[in-house]
């Protein structure tokens, strides 16, 4: 798979490109539709298979209140690849490209610099300057060019139409067995494993951190988790949030995992976190004494809820 952050770089493949173009934040069923359809496209016609996302999303440029994000790109990408996507159009989302206007951006940026034959988009999907344009100025400008254009609606297995927005209120009620069936996987957050300052190592409970890198995220508080790593699956507990007890003006939101029956390094790789159950709020502590207190009664809790999670709900398998 392939990554275009800035097109200057890019050349349109001979066969033309399929293309689908979304948020795909949290990549639930509904966007999982999206994609299929755009590689049955792509398969039909010979295409390549491609997704066009933005960085920042569209509401974390214009929202005074920006919305918790459910993936980080790194969580993307990794979905698309899964997904069997051959080409990836990240597009820095600034002033001058929401300025494009319809017109331009479906004949001048999708046709005639990407070579675009095939569009596929969520029923809701809007474009062009202030956003005014929709699936039927869609279809009609791709008929102009000579290309296809279709709009997939996603519907939940409740019936319901599935949205980023649903899986975000889900997740933030700590609901993760309704989130996984509709996004079709245990919701995860991954990332590289970063230095700390080690003093989890000194209270005895030794952590792999991840530096989220966003001030608003849909998970806050300390959570029963399993571990996926270059090791095998691993269970745990976890603390999303900034740390109030131990760093003064933190902004953004940091992962802190600590691994049960776990002692090697995990700096500088990767680990998939997958959050089964939620233990309780962050909160910030008189002293380390009750921190570490504290922590050696959710590590009890986490065994208990992960045990419980193995003989039930399922949510990830070793």
């Amino acid at each position: 798979m392939k990554l275009y952050r800035h097109l200057s770089d890019y050349k349109r493949p001979e066969s033309g490109v399929a293309l689908a173009i979304g948020n795909f934040d949290g990549f639930h069923k509904g966007h999982q539709a999206v994609i299929a359809a755009m590689r049955e496209k792509a398969f039909k016609f010979g295409l390549k298979s491609a997704v066009m996302i933005f960085e920042p999303q569209p509401l974390e440029f214009f929202a005074k209140a920006v919305p918790a994000r459910l993936y980080s790109l790194r969580d993307k990408l990794k979905a698309f690849k899964e997904a069997g996507v051959d080409i990836v159009f990240c597009m820095p989302f600034k002033k001058s490209f929401c300025q494009m206007s319809d017109r331009e951006f479906v004949l001048d940026l999708l046709v005639k610099k990407l070579g675009v034959k095939s569009i596929t988009v969520g029923s809701l999907f809007t474009f062009g300057k202030g956003g005014v344009s929709g699936i039927e100025e869609l279809k009609a400008l791709a008929k102009e060019a000579g290309i296809e254009a279709g709009a997939i609606s996603g519907v939940a297995p409740s019936g319901t139409r599935v949205s980023s927005t649903m899986i975000r209120a889900l997740i933030q009620s700590g609901d993760f067995t309704t989130a996984k069936n509709e996004i079709g996987r245990p919701y995860s957050i991954s990332g590289k494993v970063l230095h700390g300052n080690a003093l989890g190592r000194t209270l005895g409970f030794p952590t792999a951190n991840i530096n989220l890198n966003r001030i608003v995220c849909p998970l806050v508080g300390v959570y029963a988790v399993k571990v996926k790593t270059l090791y095998g699956m691993f269970k745990g507990m976890a603390n999303v949030g900034i740390r109030p007890t131990v760093e003064k003006g933190r902004l953004k939101n940091l992962l802190e995992v600590n691994l049960f029956n776990f002692n090697a390094d995990l700096y500088g790789q990767e680990i998939e976190v997958f959050f089964v159950k939620k233990i309780r709020d962050e909160k910030k502590f008189d002293d380390l004494n009750s921190l570490k207190e504290q922590l050696h009664a959710d590590r009890k809790t986490a065994m208990t809820l992960l045990e419980n999670s193995d003989n039930n709900l399922n949510i990830v398998n070793e």
